[in-house]
């Protein structure tokens, strides 16, 4: 065992990638998610939150960005994806006799699952009028007749009945998030920790609070001992503190290390470096751990740390408002860079590794020749801290997005400013130039994306269409195309030329904060905070646009964008909300009429599963799923109906991702990418 001290989050953070990359049964394609339409691959199975073993060890729960995958230990085989959270999954838990999971969402809701068959048993609400309250944390009681769910925003503990779902108590007393529940070994008493600080102890059978344990900055964890006299708690100040369960007393503290806060490796993989809470850089043997070299000098947080294209140097940038140039054989500082005014957030070099690049809070962009450490040239103008720069193809225009608002065009050679580009309304996270340089894109947290001219500066377009932050711009390598990621989890494919919107690509469950083509345009890549990469066929998303249309039902704020690719037709749903609201009712007018040459040749009719919610769109307690019809008729008429045996189905949440279908001029094989299989055969001639 190598003698190395490595933090507990780190440790987690290792357990978490190996199993979403070195797992065998995580490398291949995801068999229950079907990919969406115009997707040709999907890279990882999502963010990774929460990992968990049954208690006889033969099945492993993986919670995470796309929901629940449950594997056999043994094989390290899908046995299910466990759908049904419309957000992250933050916590799971194996009752103990494993049969069933209980899962906690950033939906609000904890979910108890059959683990044999793979189905829903219960939805419990945490929190029926505040969905934004997640449940955070989940535990089961030593008999498996309890279950324990600890929430974020309320600060409230909630005791279930595992058998019939029902709140049997909720504890209130918390001042902030609940990160730990756990039982005694007897069952009786209840440990919560929250980050307020404090660790509670609560009766069990009757709800009522014993002790609250004060000491911690912020509670994190807390476990009792096999004998249920002795509760460890840790907290941010990385001690573990031992109470006595009967007094509440504590016993005594135990220290340990501070948090790791960033990680690199130098270009050879032989080194890496690592940044702690006392804001000192270590330079370790990455093959055996040993520690080579401390890098001390920082008096704040160190934000960033770059590896020189040799790996001979490497820069820092902290809080402290500096820059420092260390040198990686002797550990020895080479120069401290003071001309920031401010906190710096990155520091980068030049391929060539002669020119180091930093920017910060203050708004500027330094540019530092990396072998004296000699400022060449300080890029000022910006109001407010520097997010985004590019070089222009030529590499003789430098465009830097602050979030002031504004885009700057410099001269790389002197430094001297060209443009300020005015007109975005929030912070500019991204900008990119188009291959022949002649154009510029920038993507705001304003949720639009502008077009500039990068030799004179004026705004050619304005493209708007996404509902929050754009993350990500990228030009297709012909530059005839732009793609933009955001925060709504959807990418646009705009006309560079025109500016007007051609597809719309769904599929990802968070944030889309990177996107990018190949280098003959032919795939273009997502990356998403969900933790997976979409490849998407570009051939596959060029076609004629029927339009958008509105729901003139269920949904007047969302639209439907059709458009037709060779016989096929694809429909996706659009909506500022997710999951898409609607009103699920029997209703004699359609939802809206297809153009000719986009109605299919066959009937389509889509099965959707949906929640009922209040009229207010709050969650309903206890809320069973209910299932009606999507009907896409050969007239082009697009219905929804419901389903007979659902009386007064009322409000209902749910989400349709995207359909598509074959037209009269190609064979009648109306697919459905959302559920991976074809449609029901006709049965009513008349739509």
């Amino acid at each position: 065992m190598l003698p190395m001290k490595i933090p507990i989050q780190v440790l987690a953070a290792s357990l978490c990638l190996f199993l979403a990359v070195a797992s065998p049964g995580v490398a291949r394609e995801a068999p229950f998610e079907p990919l969406p339409a115009g997707a040709k691959a999907r890279l990882g199975r999502g963010t990774v939150a929460t990992v968990q073993y049954s208690p006889d060890g033969t099945r492993l729960a993986v919670g995470g960005g796309i929901g629940i995958w449950l594997y056999d230990a043994r094989t390290y085989e899908v046995e299910f994806l466990l759908t049904g959270h419309t957000d992250k999954v933050w916590s799971v838990a194996f009752s103990p006799d494993g049969r069933t999971l209980a899962s906690g969402s950033q939906d609000g809701t904890v979910r108890l699952w059959d683990v044999a068959t793979g189905t829903p048993q219960h939805i419990l609400t945490h929190s029926p009028k505040d969905p934004s309250n997640w449940a955070w944390r989940v535990a089961f009681s030593p008999d498996g007749q309890t279950l324990a769910s600890g929430g974020s925003t309320h600060a409230t503990v909630r005791l279930w009945d595992v058998v019939t779902g029902t709140l049997q108590h909720t504890l209130h007393g918390h001042l902030d998030w609940i990160d730990s529940v756990s039982f005694s070994p007897d069952g009786q008493t209840l440990a919560s920790a929250s980050k307020d600080g404090n660790v509670r102890l609560w009766d069990v059978a009757t709800g009522t609070l014993q002790h609250t344990l004060k000491g911690h900055r912020s509670g994190r964890k807390a476990f009792f001992s096999p004998d249920g006299q002795t509760l460890a708690s840790g907290g941010d100040h990385y001690t573990v503190r031992l109470w006595d369960v009967v007094t509440g007393t504590p016993r005594f503290d135990l220290a340990f290390w501070g948090w790791i806060s960033h990680l690199a490796f130098s270009p050879d993989s032989r080194t890496l470096a690592s940044v702690n809470e006392s804001n000192v850089i270590e330079l370790r043997d990455a093959a055996t751990g040993t520690l080579r070299h401390t890098l001390a000098g920082h008096t704040n947080i160190v934000w960033s740390v770059a590896f020189s294209p040799d790996g001979r140097t490497l820069a820092s940038g902290s809080r402290d408002d500096t820059v420092r140039l260390w040198d990686t054989a002797t550990g020895i500082l080479r120069y401290t860079l003071a001309d920031h005014s401010s906190e710096i957030y990155s520091v980068a070099f030049s391929p060539d590794g002669r020119t180091l690049i930093s920017r910060g809070m203050d708004g500027t962009v330094h540019l530092w020749d990396a072998a004296t450490g000699t400022l060449r040239h300080t890029l000022t103008g910006h109001m407010n801290g520097v997010y985004s720069v590019a070089f222009s193809p030529d590499g003789r225009t430098l465009a830097s997005g602050s979030w002031d608002g504004t885009v700057r065009l410099w001269d790389a050679a002197t430094g001297t400013l060209r443009h300020t580009l005015e007109g975005h309304m929030d912070g500019v996270r991204s900008v990119v130039f188009s291959p022949d340089g002649r154009t510029l894109a920038s993507g705001s947290q304003d949720g639009t994306v502008r077009l500039w001219d990068a030799a004179t500066g004026t705004l050619r377009h304005t493209l708007e269409g996404h509902t929050n932050t754009v993350w990500s711009v990228a030009f297709s390598p012909d530059g005839r195309t732009l793609a933009s990621g955001g925060w709504d989890r959807i990418v646009h494919l705009w006309d560079a030329a025109t500016g007007t919107l051609r597809h719309t690509l769904e599929g990802h469950t968070n944030i889309v904060q990177s996107v990018a083509f190949s280098p003959d345009g032919r795939i273009l890549a997502s990356g998403s905070q969900d933790g997976t990469v979409l490849l998407w066929d570009m051939a596959a998303e060029t076609g004629s646009a029927a339009g958008d249309f509105r729901n003139l039902v269920n949904n007047p704020d969302g639209r439907w964008t059709v458009w037709k690719s060779g016989t096929t037709v694809t429909a996706r749903f659009r909506s500022p909300r997710s999951p898409v609201q609607y009103y699920a009712r029997q209703a004699p007018q359609p939802q809206f009429v297809l153009p000719t040459g986009f109605r299919p040749a066959s009937r389509v009719e889509h099965t959707v599963t949906g929640t009922r919610v209040h009229a207010d769109r709050t969650p309903m307690p206890n809320a069973q799923p209910v299932i009606f019809d999507l009907i896409i008729g050969r007239n082009g008429e697009v219905h929804y109906v419901d389903n007979p045996k659902v009386d007064g189905l009322g409000y209902v949440r749910y989400r349709v991702a995207c359909l598509t279908w074959q037209t009269h001029e190609g064979p009648a094989t109306p697919f459905s990418p959302e559920t991976g299989k074809p449609p029901v055969s006709e049965t009513n001639p008349k739509l």
